[in-house]
């Protein structure tokens, strides 16, 4: 068959099979969506924007709000308007201290949340050797140990990652080693991970009090996370560390869901999904913890390793 006639033939049965349906949207609530992970000892920023309908690809930035952060048996304060929907707070978030944020702002239903800063788990070790393995497709491997020491008898949420960052002029140019070669068990029995993730969710539900090496086999691979203002290696421009944040169980929650989503979204750099690509894939229900709003009020508390 004649190529002209076989590039014809795929053409015919491509646009057989599309047909236009009529697609209406609802009246779009008037929701607050609030967004602001606490860390500890670092200041605070609130960003809040309000729901629009999916058509509609701007921000809708809210910058005539009343922002109010709250310690529980501590201070209070009304956050300061900087751009782009952020409020900024003088107040440094302390490990074991509960927050409140209410935000009002006209036209709008008062949003709330609720957040408790985790305590800080330390690493008390990290190597980082390379292996005599390689991986299945010829790539070598690198060999990471991480020891630390369950705190309390109490469920505690983790999330683990390996990253280098860069300082350049006055941003932190962050990369993560991606593509695990082996997971840990104690990370594989939260049944939330794959190989392919930048960062490693965790609980330990199963782990008795005292000291739990971690043991994973990573790809050399790096993978750019962005530039970014604030370093995540604190107090160093230019280094590679195990990170290991403690989080509290909403931030897991919602990294979860996020996760989840991801999962389920075509990828439309890959060819045979391409026909694919006005079907994002199945929804997810994002997690959200404010009240009468959108988004998600979190907190962790984070330790690191460098690792040379």
């Amino acid at each position: 068959m004649k190529p002209n006639v076989i590039y014809v033939f795929l053409s015919f049965l491509l646009f057989s099979c599309v047909k236009e349906i009529d697609f209406k949207v609802n009246s779009v609530p008037e929701k607050l969506v609030v967004n602001s992970i606490l860390k500890a000892y670092q200041p605070v920023t609130v960003n809040v924007s309000a729901l629009q309908s999916i058509f509609d690809s701007t921000f809708l930035f809210i910058n005539n709000a009343t922002v109010v952060l709250t310690e529980e048996g501590g201070e209070s304060d009304t956050l300061q308007y900087i751009s782009g929907g952020d409020y900024r707070s003088y107040i440094y978030p302390k490990p074991g201290f509960v927050y409140h944020l209410v935000v009002n702002a006209p036209g709008y239903p008062t949003a709330s949340a609720t957040d408790t800063v985790p305590n800080k788990t330390e690493i008390k070790n990290a190597t980082l050797k390379e292996s005599k393995e390689v991986d299945e497709y010829g790539d070598p491997v690198e060999e990471y140990t991480i020891t630390f020491e369950k705190q309390s008898s109490k469920i505690n949420y983790y999330e683990l990652f390996f990253v280098s960052q860069n300082k350049s002029d006055s941003l932190f140019a962050i990369y993560y080693v991606f593509n695990a070669v082996s997971i840990d068990p104690l990370i594989l029995s939260s049944g939330t991970n794959d190989y392919n993730h930048k960062t490693f969710l965790f609980n330990d539900v199963d782990l008795p009090h005292g000291e739990y090496t971690i043991k994973m086999k990573m790809n050399c691979w790096l993978t750019p996370g962005g530039n970014f203002p604030e370093p995540v290696i604190t107090l160093k421009d230019n280094a590679s560390a195990v990170v290991l944040r403690t989080v509290s169980r909403a931030y897991y929650d919602y990294r979860n869901s996020w996760e989840t989503h991801k999962h389920f979204k075509n990828d439309s750099t890959k060819i045979e999904d391409f026909i694919y690509v006005p079907l994002i894939g199945e929804p997810q229900e994002m997690y959200t913890n404010i009240e009468n709003g959108l988004g998600v009020f979190v907190s962790f508390s984070q330790d690191y390793f460098l690792l040379k």
